[in-house]
């Protein structure tokens, strides 16, 4: 049994779906969460200072089936969580916490999960295979999930360089992931899948190749954007607005609100510039991002 008491655990947020990979493709991004779990001397689960209900019970449920799977007898804990990932903004907030913990209690019992495992709970738990192989193995990934259950099988991930700058814009408001799958249909026209899987196919070449100038105009979703647009306003215009000012494409990150251009180091700040504006102009806040790719992913300190 590992005699770590205490370790630190530093999560990247994620953009998922990257247009049209619904639930398959993801970047992690240099921006984090953090989670410290402290090991106790009794079984209770305790927050060192304020959380609401809802991060108590993530904590709890996380913990608990973290136990299960890792046949480990848990130790209580108390835990501490704090960093820059916005909640509900479709940048894979609730997976850098429910990662963290899992990450954090591996450590603290020894490591008895590798990381696939620990991917594979984590997707269990946050329904969101595409943020859990970004939290954990940074880069760019491509989940693989069961044609019949969903659940995560495997990934395959690719680093990306420091040119590519990803400039997230998020409005002042939250999007839930649960609402925002609700509104998406049982059944797809076939063009449309058609459509989308050419854009996915092609996205996947050009970011692993590195050709990134061939993104314009390249990236294309009629399987979830489409229907979540109503629960975004302002994330359509605010793409153009990117792309005009010289993003090479950009896409609803995750559920949203947030929205993502892809660019280069020159053209970000103005990208930023438009993309905020169309907020601006329609008396909303947001917040503007300069990211780039975290080839890493989670990393854990003792």
């Amino acid at each position: 049994m590992t005699t770590l008491s205490t370790v630190l655990v530093q999560v990247p947020a994620s953009t998922s779906n990257c247009g049209p990979g619904f639930d398959t493709l993801s970047i992690a991004l240099s921006l984090y969460n953090f989670v410290r779990l402290t090991r106790r001397d009794d079984h209770a689960i305790a927050a060192t200072s304020e959380v609401g209900e809802g991060t108590q019970q993530m904590v709890e449920e996380t913990a608990l089936s973290f136990a299960q799977v890792a046949g480990v007898e848990l130790s209580g804990f108390d835990y501490e969580i704090w960093g820059e990932v916005p909640m509900a903004r479709g940048l894979g907030s609730s997976s850098t916490v429910r990662a963290g913990v899992v990450a954090g209690l591996n450590a603290l019992h020894g490591e008895p999960l590798d990381k696939e495992a620990m991917i594979r709970l984590t997707t269990k738990l946050d329904n969101a295979p595409d943020n859990a192989c970004a939290a954990f193995a940074g880069g760019f990934c491509i989940a693989r999930t069961e044609p019949k259950t969903f659940s995560y099988r495997e990934h395959v991930r690719f680093e990306l360089p420091e040119s590519l700058v990803f400039v997230a814009v998020s409005p002042d408001y939250q999007v839930l992931t649960e609402n925002s799958r609700r509104v998406l249909p049982d059944s797809i026209p076939f063009n449309d899948v058609v459509r989308s899987t050419n854009s996915l196919a092609f996205l996947v070449g050009v970011l692993v190749s590195g050709e990134f100038e061939r993104l314009k105009d390249a990236v294309n979703d009629y399987i979830h954007e489409p229907y979540r647009v109503h629960l975004n306003p302002f994330g359509h215009e605010s793409v153009e607005a990117g792309v005009h000012a010289g993003a090479y494409t950009g896409w609803l990150s995750g559920s949203g609100s947030t929205v993502v251009c892809v660019t280069d180091a020159e053209k970000a700040r103005a990208v930023g510039e438009a993309m905020e504006a169309v907020y601006k102009v329609n008396n909303t806040k947001a917040r503007v991002y300069r990211l780039n790719a975290d080839n890493t992913g989670l990393t854990v300190t003792a």
